[in-house]
């Protein structure tokens, strides 16, 4: 594992965000490898999460994680992403619990 973890500028305001609107959050940055940075869960429902800044790219490992990945993930570069990537976990909670 590595020892310190780059993370993008926005990504302490996007984990505050998603803990605001009631998620739990788990910092996966220092993986690496491709591995997305958060692990975000409400519900029940969990997605991978790779905070990016406003005009980030995803690494080539970051694209060979997401080919492989077979669960839910978003790409959250802002607080609007954040509360839209959360409303879809809503939506699927919803549907959990039918």
């Amino acid at each position: 594992m590595r020892r310190f973890a780059k993370v993008d500028a926005n990504h302490q305001e996007i984990v505050t965000e998603f803990k605001m609107r009631g998620c739990a959050v788990l910092s996966l940055a220092p993986m690496g490898k491709g591995v997305p940075d958060l692990l975000v869960a409400f519900g029940g429902v969990t997605w991978l999460v790779e905070v990016k800044g406003p005009k980030g790219k995803e690494t080539e490992d970051q694209q060979k994680f997401a080919l492989q990945w077979t669960g839910c993930r978003a790409i959250v570069r802002d607080v609007q992403g954040v509360k839209d990537t959360v409303e879809i976990m809503i939506a699927q909670m919803v549907k959990l619990r039918a």
